[in-house]
């Protein structure tokens, strides 16, 4: 859970950002960067613009980050 919250953390801006900026952020295998990607986007949590390899977070994203942690 903790690559996906990462992942998230870094689109809170709203803005599009490149693969290789979030995989800049912490060392995580290419491969393993977009299946993150790709599920993040099935569960809409997240846009993916595939030809220009960008992502940008959605409205669920931001909420899913605003929610409390469970201890």
């Amino acid at each position: 859970m903790k690559h996906l919250e990462i992942v998230l953390e870094s689109l809170q801006d709203s803005q599009w950002h490149s693969l290789d900026e979030i995989a800049a952020l912490f060392s995580l295998p290419e491969d393993k960067l977009k299946k993150i990607i790709r599920f993040l986007e099935e569960e809409e949590f997240i846009s993916f613009d595939e030809g220009r390899e960008r992502t940008k977070i959605k409205p669920l994203g931001l909420t899913f980050l605003q929610l409390p942690l469970e201890e």
